[in-house]
């Protein structure tokens, strides 16, 4: 059964609680045992000075014994005296003093039980006379059960203050998270204002921090749903109003035309799919595996899925990759190598040949050249940038995915012209070995 408090509040409350139950219930015995101690002794030397004053007076004049045994009055309140000769015979006592002799022995403090009751007695001897006060240890209990009774109030409101103090004090203390709390539940979606740190506490400043890049990765994430969103709006209308279009052409017209009408619509269903798919690789690529794998490896299944569209078009492929691996994702490193590729077949001339080499430079990558049109350099500088669309149709989210994906993993993407006219795009990571 679980009986620790489920609130930050309530386990502070319970932990200082119990830990200032405790503290005062141990000063409560020490001083108890404290107070018994010195109200005794104090009692005690009470009873001696007692002795000692009825000894003196007795001292002083023979009229003395007399005097005690007639006053009926005690030299201290609550204190019976009784002088008696050494040899025992007594020869005064006061009023309340009980019958059978109250000196002891020896002179000092001792215990007797008289008429069924326990005397605390002090005992001095003065020359031939022996004097002896007492009182009751009844009495004494009593006091003391009085003392412990007012220390025992004493101490509950006191712990009962403590207490109260505690609670004001940790509310106070949780303050900064309340007002944390209140910060959080006046934010928005996506919204880009920093949480602050409440006004005293410093100890908090780690958790907002962490706490705002939390936030600040879950804003990302909504901007790439939103910017997702509007890609898919912008990227499917155009080919969905062209298939749409085409096949209302198809059913109303015949033969030829119409065979051309439902040859647009295929063409324009498989643009629609091409762009899906990159679109979906865009949303993907921040939830991809952190396997590694080497890059030959990823390379050889990238050709491997391309070798259609590379035959097709009668395209030849030379390769010259060093063993390496990159410090990247190999799901990620996939995406990159794909839609490089895509884009090299794609724009190559058929017959004609894509050129893959190794880099240099203590990295490990591709530089992949193409015999296509090529890119303008003005058009190279735009052509990294989301929506930017270049010729032969390109939907503008190819390279855009691959610098968003290199951005992340720490690599580096650079677009120059080929030695043969063609496009030239490099791809470059650390080695994994470096990471």
């Amino acid at each position: 059964m679980r009986l620790a408090p489920s609130s930050l509040r309530g386990r502070l409350l319970l932990g200082l609680g119990l830990g200032l139950s405790v503290l005062w219930m141990v000063l409560a015995v020490w001083l108890h045992h404290e107070v018994r101690d010195r109200v005794a002794a104090v009692l005690d030397e009470r009873l001696a000075a007692s002795a000692r004053m009825v000894a003196s007076l007795v001292d002083a004049g023979a009229a003395a014994p007399a005097a005690l045994t007639q006053g009926g009055r005690l030299p201290l309140r609550g204190i019976a005296c009784e002088v008696s000769g050494l040899r025992g015979e007594l020869l005064a006592r006061s009023g309340g003093a009980p019958e059978g002799g109250l000196a002891l022995a020896r002179d000092g403090f001792g215990q007797r039980r008289l008429d069924g009751e326990v005397w605390r007695v002090y005992t001095v001897t003065q020359g031939e006379l022996r004097v002896a006060s007492a009182e009751r240890m009844a009495g004494r209990t009593g006091f003391m059960r009085q003392v412990a009774l007012v220390l025992l109030v004493a101490l509950c409101l006191g712990l009962l203050a403590s207490l109260a103090l505690v609670w004001w004090a940790v509310g106070r203390a949780l303050g900064p998270l309340s007002s944390l709390r209140d910060q959080l539940a006046e934010r928005g979606a996506g919204e880009g204002r920093a949480v602050a740190t409440p006004p005293g506490a410093v100890e908090l400043e780690p958790m907002v921090a962490t706490l705002n890049q939390v936030l600040g990765r879950e804003r990302d994430a909504l901007d790439r749903e939103r910017r997702l969103t509007d890609d898919l709006a912008h990227e499917l209308r155009t080919p969905l109003a062209a298939i749409r279009t085409q096949l209302q052409v198809a059913q109303r017209t015949g033969g030829a035309r119409a065979e051309h009408a439902r040859d647009a619509a295929q063409q324009a269903a498989e643009r629609l799919g091409h762009s899906l798919d990159q679109l979906l690789a865009l949303a993907r690529e921040r939830s991809a595996p952190a396997d590694r794998a080497a890059l030959g490896t990823v390379l050889d299944e990238v050709l491997e899925e391309l070798a259609a569209p590379i035959r097709e078009q009668g395209l030849s492929v030379r390769r010259a990759v060093s063993v390496g691996t990159p410090a990247a994702p190999a799901g990620l490193v996939r995406i990159v190598l794909r839609n490089v590729l895509e884009n090299a077949v794609r724009h190559s001339p058929e017959g004609g040949d894509i050129v893959l080499t190794a880099v240099g430079e203590g990295r490990v990558g591709l530089c992949i050249d193409d015999q296509g049109p090529g890119l303008a350099p003005e058009q190279r500088r735009r052509a990294l940038e989301r929506g930017w669309r270049g010729h032969g149709g390109g939907r503008g989210l190819g390279l855009a995915i691959v610098t968003t994906i290199m951005r992340r993993t720490g690599g580096r993407v650079a677009l120059a012209a080929a030695p043969g006219g063609g496009l030239r795009v490099r791809v470059s990571w650390p080695p994994a070995d470096s990471a």
